[in-house]
């Protein structure tokens, strides 16, 4: 008996077991509220996650009962998480997830970094003529505008979340989830690089782009079956479910002249003013899903946020004034109000929409142990750091009897917008408790002079085998 079965026992109460048969009445409007979203296919929308997490790296967000986190992707689920004996099922451990993406632009970094250099002090710059330095590092300074970013993503579940917990007083599974997310970008805002004769200096307003958020998310959701034997086709069930998610969101956004970094790379960048400029908000976003599962396959559709909830960043460029006159401070503020006013490159004042969700799954098992399955968003909508997203998700799993095989999985997913990079996952559960999942993208960068995966991610959980 596992350890959800006797926690189960402890808090068993045989006089609740009269409500068993109550259908909350939101469930009914969860019904008419997901049919009606799916009629809509043109909606842009922003997913409750940043990232996935556990086996979802690979598995992606197919109706899968063996993956503990499959749970929270669509909130219909939960009433499958859970064997007909037990009553919990729970993360016991920690489950970490982090992905990193670089823009289609070789040696991005160091090119940058050099160019501060030379910004810092044109001897850098060495013997090679100046109009070649220009050409060089104004083709850069281009090209690192339009291509370049470094974007990373982290992720923690701390136990004993996601929890799926069916009360006898309810004919379904009420689900818990508590998540700490991070999201950094950093990009560049072009300007030509310049030479001054009489000064023999460089000069440039091109300045590094910092977008980040930090989201903590509470959620809570209820799902159920609400009929079986469906259209009169045997041994198929329907479940649907809705959740609430209560977000706070930090979101900073913050614009750097080179000239002014004084030899600080764009990594120290990131670490050092990562908290600089937000802007702190709360916001609820309203979920609903439905799952048809049948014998050997299951079919889920789910929409997020369906309210679009909305979250400001910090202004900048505005106010320059209030900040110590010649100071870093208000000349990068002159910066930024340059970049925006003028050039029209960003915006002083920003929101962050998480638009409504919808995701269609499907789910096949060729036998007990062996799932394949697919998953794809309908439409495109930017993260919070506002890079555009639209994946398709293609995986295949099998998960063995014994205690001391190792179930494996592997997955295909492609950027359908935005980057377009594709990526290859591949994952491992270890004594049908420690998942390692990884993915590598089919797409290179060029890093000093070595070739390496445009993007990286990795996940690593330790779950109850059900």
């Amino acid at each position: 008996m596992s350890i959800g079965a006797h926690i189960s026992k402890i808090i068993t109460c045989n006089a609740a077991n009269a409500y068993r048969i109550v259908l909350p009445t939101f469930i009914y409007a969860s019904i008419s509220l997901l049919i009606a979203s799916l009629a809509i296919t043109q909606l842009a929308y922003a997913n409750s996650n940043l990232l996935h997490h556990a086996q979802g790296l690979t598995a992606g967000q197919g109706s899968n009962h063996h993956a503990l986190f499959s749970g929270i992707t669509n909130p219909a689920m939960g009433d499958l998480m859970i064997r007909p004996d037990e009553r919990f099922r729970m993360a016991y451990f920690f489950s970490l997830s982090s992905s990193t993406e670089l823009g289609q632009v070789d040696n991005f970094v160091d090119d940058i970094d050099e160019l501060i250099d030379i910004l810092e002090d044109p001897a850098n710059a060495g013997d090679v003529p100046v109009n070649e330095t220009l050409d060089r590092f104004n083709l850069v300074i281009e090209q690192a505008s339009k291509d370049g970013y470094l974007k990373t993503t982290n992720g923690l579940y701390l136990p004993p979340f996601p929890l799926y917990w069916r009360p006898l007083f309810l004919p379904g599974t009420i689900t818990f989830e508590f998540n700490i997310e991070s999201q950094i970008n950093a990009s560049a805002l072009s300007d030509e690089l310049i030479y001054d004769d009489q000064k023999e200096t460089f000069s440039t307003a091109t300045s590094a782009y910092l977008k980040s958020g930090l989201q903590t998310k509470l959620a809570f959701s209820y799902s159920q079956k609400v009929s079986s034997n469906l259209l009169g086709t045997k041994n198929t069930q329907l479940f649907v479910g809705a959740k609430l998610n209560i977000y706070d969101l930090e979101l900073s956004k913050q614009v750097f002249q080179l000239e002014l970094l004084r030899g600080q790379g764009i990594e120290d960048l990131i670490k050092d003013e990562y908290k600089n400029n937000r802007i702190k908000s709360t916001g609820i976003g309203l979920d609903f899903g439905a799952v048809w599962s049948a014998q050997r396959y299951r079919l889920g559709a789910t929409i997020t946020n369906l309210n679009a909830p909305a979250f400001n960043y910090g202004a900048i460029g505005v106010n320059c004034d209030k900040y110590t006159d010649a100071s870093h401070s208000q000349s990068n503020c002159y910066i930024a109000d340059y970049f925006s006013n003028i050039k029209g490159n960003i915006k002083t004042h920003e929101q962050h929409t998480k638009n409504a969700v919808i995701t269609l799954d499907g789910s096949y098992f060729i036998t007990p142990k062996w799932l394949v399955s697919a998953a794809t968003e309908l439409s495109r909508y930017d993260d919070t750091v506002g890079q555009e997203n639209q994946w398709a998700h293609w995986s295949t799993s099998f998960h063995p009897k014994g205690f001391w095989m190792p179930s494996v999985r592997a997955s295909y997913r492609k950027n359908l917008a935005g980057s377009k990079l594709s990526y290859a996952g591949i994952g491992l559960t270890l004594g049908k408790v420690v998942n390692i999942d990884l993915s590598l993208a089919l797409e290179d960068v060029v890093v000093d002079t070595d070739k390496v995966p445009r993007g990286i991610g990795f996940a690593l959980s330790i779950e109850e085998w059900f």
